[in-house]
């Protein structure tokens, strides 16, 4: 009788024990990113600093100018804008208010975007007579073409 008491108690010691644990799981997120949500928050700091970089050259290569390339630059522009609100508005929802996610998965998401924006810009300081396609940070940062891999963002 002894012996079933004891079970029974470590029973429910370790049932509440798991309890205790998903519930303190559940508020502090899973601890990763999902591939998705990965991606998506690199392709974020590509996004900005790709725009960031089209501005600058709208800015400094194109003022009162009607040049086609100056003209296609700015649309690329707009069009990157609708883009990249759409993706940190899945960002947002998915990682950064998202109940189901922590502080460490915040985390992450961050530094993957830093690491978007740092490759994006290595890629664009590269040596001029290598090609994008020999560099692994321009390869990984050009593969973000967010309506190839994000087309569910469009609504």
């Amino acid at each position: 009788m002894a012996v079933r008491g004891a079970g029974l108690g470590l029973g429910v010691g370790l049932a509440l024990a798991l309890a205790l644990w998903a519930a303190v799981a559940g508020a502090q997120g899973v601890g990763f990113l999902t591939e998705q949500e990965r991606l998506a928050s690199y392709c974020a700091g590509v996004s900005e600093a790709r725009m960031r970089f089209q501005d600058l050259f709208l800015k400094q290569q194109c003022a009162n100018s009607t040049r086609r390339e100056c003209k296609d630059v700015a649309e690329k522009l707009e069009a990157d804008k609708v883009r990249d609100k759409r993706l940190w508005d899945y960002l947002t929802r998915q990682v950064f208010t998202s109940r189901d996610q922590g502080r460490r998965e915040r985390t992450l998401a961050q530094q993957q975007i830093a690491k978007g924006n740092d490759d994006f810009m290595t890629c664009q300081r590269r040596d001029p007579t290598k090609r994008p396609e020999e560099l692994l940070v321009c390869r990984d940062s050009q593969g973000c073409l967010i309506d190839a891999r994000f087309g569910f963002l469009v609504q």
